[in-house]
């Protein structure tokens, strides 16, 4: 039976989705973030999330919701709804104006992207001795390190910016690269690929109804999304090579509805039911370790790291013996109360509006930058906390300026190299 609190987020979850569906508008980070909010906030439409499991409970069981959770969903949805109204209220006042500016000499940033990702993924192999590709996650997760991280970050850059400039060939090599590493256990690169591509592609329609793009959109987008969310439950036959079991899974109905009611947001949603449920509260210095990280290479600089994960999960979850993901929401709770949380909630709101400003950005290197950066903040912010998306953010910023900047120097000595001074074609006259 729903519960009255309940009833409002399913309601103010349908009126916003009607509202990004049928309102013509730009499809943009503010259409992405509600539909990746509604995404993570699953749990909350069905009333329900799931225990983790531990060696005493290997099955996932249904955990009955905290009112105060769904409060918490309602108020981050309705930030992202209200800023959109206010938003396209601006955008119909005022337009954003395309940029006309070009960053000139950037082509061969994505050819630096993937090489770069491409040395990444063999120097994992080499650091790790191999145990970077085992079939054990535990033993890839403690083996992976900042080759790791280049990999991905590098061809997940290298697949936008190839998009960008259409050089089909050097995307078709970044997605290779990316579909490896999710082979190996992680996902998150190439959801935030696909997500980034299909923000690329459909942000070029200009003001349109949703429902009115091309059904093959809509067909990309759903089987895309049903991938990666079902891809957690088939890696261990694809890892056996056990094509008969693929087969089955595949072509089973259940097995995709089963994928989709216990995915990744029915373990991260726990996390915020569980320090709502407890009232766990902590103080902020996790949030001020996330302010230091801002600043580049601050571990080197002596910043100390104070993980949000590292105080909840003992303390909630003291026999689960593997890392959790986070969740940036329950975070705030726990950090600031409600006032934090509303205020993050505006703010990631506001980040969204910011994003969707941006992608008027027309230089094909500096809007495949926008569209990585914003993406990360519109669908991965859900499954982190602070620290960790801080560290991304930075991440893409740095991967983004070094592989423009290399280009851009390239391209540079390539023309200077072709152009010599007045003295020395004289003197080659001369001669």
């Amino acid at each position: 039976m729903f519960s009255t609190l309940q009833f409002a987020l399913i309601t103010l979850a349908v009126i916003g989705t009607a509202y990004f569906i049928l309102r013509t508008r730009a499809i943009d980070f503010l259409t992405v973030g509600w539909f990746a909010a509604i995404i993570y906030f699953l749990p909350g439409l069905v009333g329900y999330t799931l225990s983790p499991v531990t060696p005493t409970s290997p099955i996932k069981l249904p955990v009955q919701l905290d009112p105060r959770v769904y409060t918490i969903m309602c108020i981050v949805l309705a930030a992202i709804f209200i800023v959109a109204i206010c938003y396209d209220f601006a955008q119909s006042r005022r337009p954003s104006a395309a940029g006309s500016w070009r960053l000139q000499g950037a082509r061969a940033a994505c050819d630096i992207a993937f090489w770069t990702a491409l040395a990444g993924m063999v120097l994992t192999w080499v650091e790790s001795g191999g145990a970077a590709f085992a079939a054990d996650k535990r033993i890839v997760i403690t083996a992976v390190g900042r080759w790791h991280v280049l990999w991905e970050m590098a061809g997940t850059l290298g697949a936008l910016l190839a998009f960008a400039y259409r050089r089909k060939v050097l995307l078709a090599g970044c997605v290779a690269l990316i579909a490896v590493d999710m082979y190996i256990g992680f996902r998150y690169a190439f959801a935030i690929t696909f997500i980034g591509l299909m923000t690329m592609v459909l942000s070029r329609f200009g003001p349109v109804r949703l429902k009115d793009t091309p059904r093959k959109y809509w067909l990309a987008a759903l089987l895309g999304g049903l991938f990666i969310i079902s891809y957690q439950n088939l890696k261990e036959p694809l890892r056996d090579g056990d094509w008969q079991e693929i087969g089955q899974r595949l072509g089973s109905v259940q097995w995709y509805l089963s994928g989709i009611v216990t995915s990744e947001p029915f373990t991260t949603q726990t996390i915020l039911n569980e320090i709502v449920r407890r009232d766990f509260t902590t103080g902020s210095a996790h949030l001020w370790s996330a302010s230091q990280h801002l600043i580049l290479f601050a571990p080197e600089l002596g910043a100390e790291a104070q993980r949000f994960n590292q105080l909840y999960q003992p303390a909630l979850f003291p026999t689960v013996d593997h890392g959790l993901a986070d969740n940036i929401w329950a975070q705030m709770w726990s950090g600031g109360g409600w006032a934090l949380l509303v205020a993050f909630a505006l703010v990631h709101a506001g980040m969204l509006a910011l994003g969707s400003r941006c992608l008027s950005v027309r230089d094909p290197a500096a809007f495949a930058g926008v569209v990585l950066f914003f993406s990360y903040w519109a669908f991965y912010l859900h499954r982190n906390e602070l620290l960790v998306q801080v560290g991304f953010q930075k991440q893409v910023l740095l991967t983004w300026a070094a592989s423009v900047a290399a280009s851009m120097l390239l391209s540079a000595a390539v023309l200077a190299s072709r152009t010599l001074p007045d003295g020395a074609d004289g003197a080659r006259r001369m001669s």
